[in-house]
């Protein structure tokens, strides 16, 4: 790994920064469930504390009651230990909440923050601009004597300024809901841009790393530290290092149009097939190897780009094909009778994995794996074409019969001493004496025209066929390759959840 990044922290060794003072850390904020967005962000992190050799810590920005709750602490808590990643503290920005709220008074004693209120009757705002009335009416704050939306504390800089962050941003403001941690201790609440630098520069923090979209905040970031900097506290200012988001299209990363798509009941959970998130990934049989190879390859600039989910796929693939069971699945059954193979007789044909399916004279092809007209481009079922039926014979077809114009049977034989340069192709088949049918979960994006319309059609159930001697053996949740046709997820009662596809026809 090396990038802007790690050159940028060691131009700051060599110009005297300590490699003991090195620490970094991850910063979720409570109020939803990881997605891929997120694991770019926790992957840089924790990457540079194992190659500097420095500890990390993982803490929540848990400043707005409203939206956070211990669900989410939990399951983001879970999800990094499941992408791999270990931390050495876990803290939360509430356990901050009275020296940012002492810090905050400072301010107002050095006249860098003021209180504004709004005179509902009068429709109009006022500015306090007093020291000794401006601490009156934000102990009153705190002691929750007004209602919410009437006062505020602002951070008195300059409403002149091109950058909106710097125009006398609020940091302070009354929320009356418990906070899942302090619980009813505090009706004020700071902000994020008030909050996050100082609990970095409390927790020591030397390098804080975010995503380029902070680039405005951090002349805010900067300014706010040096306010409260204090050599003795910590003589240790951290340093905001930006990179590129990433931009995942054909899919959503949105914590509110997931949210919406659970209260509109268009999805259940946070681990919907369709959606982004570590849980759906988790749900899907993804391994957390897949998805970090897929950040790694992504590399780390400060230039945004757009990239496709369908990217993931390609390593997920490389982990599926591996380590998936074969199953072999028809979705489109036609029939067709080994003419030369006895009619009572079952061939027990073992497997790779040991298990054994029962082979017949009476089997199930793929309707499109059998072409009447030769194409000298076509290489699976044809009266010219040999091919091989996986795991068994060589046949070749020599008669069909139709009804009402479409083909309904195929008549083959089975060829021995056939020299396998002729056999260009393999396909799956399933034994009509043995055949049971599933259930698939088939889904596609969720959303149309840059994630704006909702995809009506983004999930349905499709019927397959497969023998019923397989499925006895398989394991809920377990990974299964449909052979030439994708991975898919069992879940259970003969239903499956599509999890890729390896042809676009699917």
């Amino acid at each position: 790994m090396n990038n802007f990044i790690i050159k940028e922290i060691y131009k700051d060794i060599n110009n005297g920064l300590s490699k003991k003072k090195l620490k970094f850390r991850f910063a979720p904020e409570p109020n939803g469930v990881l997605h891929l967005g997120h694991v770019k962000a926790i992957y840089i992190n924790f990457k540079l504390a194992k190659i500097f050799k420095c500890k990390i810590n993982l803490r929540f920005d848990d400043t707005n009651p409203k939206n956070e709750n211990l669900f989410y602490v939990r399951n983001i808590i879970d999800n990094i230990k499941w992408l791999g990643f270990k931390w050495d503290k876990l803290s939360f920005t509430s356990d901050y909440f009275l020296i940012l709220y002492k810090w905050a008074k400072k301010l107002i004693i050095y006249n860098k923050a003021y209180i504004q209120y709004y005179n509902p009757k009068k429709n109009k705002y006022y500015n306090v601009y007093d020291i000794d009335k401006n601490l009156y009416y934000f102990n009153n704050m705190k002691l929750g004597k007004y209602d919410e939306n009437l006062f505020v504390l602002r951070a008195n800089i300059s409403k002149e300024l091109p950058n909106y962050h710097l125009k006398n941003p609020i940091i302070y403001r009354v929320i009356k809901k418990n906070h899942y941690k302090t619980l009813n201790n505090w009706c004020i609440y700071p902000t994020y841009d008030w909050a996050h630098g100082q609990s970095d520069y409390i927790e020591k923090i030397s390098h804080s790393l975010c995503s380029i979209e902070f680039q405005n905040h951090k002349p805010l970031y900067n300014l706010f530290i040096n306010y409260i900097y204090n050599k003795n506290f910590n003589s240790l200012k951290p340093k905001q290092i930006e990179f590129s988001k990433l931009n995942i299209i054909d899919t959503i990363t949105s914590k509110r149009q997931f949210n919406y798509l659970i209260k509109k009941k268009i999805i259940k959970n946070y681990e919907d097939p369709r959606l982004s998130t570590i849980n759906s990934f988790k749900k899907k049989g993804y391994k957390s190897i897949s998805i970090i190879n897929f950040i790694k390859k992504r590399g780390f600039t400060k230039r945004n780009y757009n990239i496709s989910i369908k990217t993931l796929d390609i390593e997920v693939k490389k982990h599926f094909i591996k380590t998936a069971p074969i199953l072999m699945v028809i979705f489109n059954p036609i029939k067709l009778i080994i003419t030369n193979f006895k009619k009572q007789y079952v061939k027990w044909i073992k497997l790779n994995n040991k298990n054994k399916i029962p082979f017949t004279r009476y089997i199930y092809i793929e309707y499109d794996d059998f072409k009447l007209k030769h194409d000298h481009t076509f290489y699976r079922l044809s009266f010219k074409n040999y091919i091989r039926l996986k795991y068994s014979y060589i046949i070749k077809a020599y008669k069909i019969k139709k009804k009402k114009n479409i083909i309904k049977k195929i008549y083959c034989k089975i060829y021995k001493n056939i020299k396998s340069k002729k056999i260009k192709s393999t396909i799956q088949w399933v034994s009509s004496n043995f055949i049971k049918k599933i259930k698939i979960l088939n889904y596609k994006y969720i959303f149309f025209k840059k994630n704006k319309i909702y995809n009506i059609n983004s999930i349905k159930s499709i019927i397959g066929y497969t023998d019923n001697i397989s499925i006895k053996n398989l394991k809920i949740n377990k990974i299964y390759q449909f052979l030439r046709i994708g991975f898919f997820s069992f879940s259970k009662k003969n239903n499956f959840i599509k999890i890729l596809y390896m042809k676009k026809k699917y």
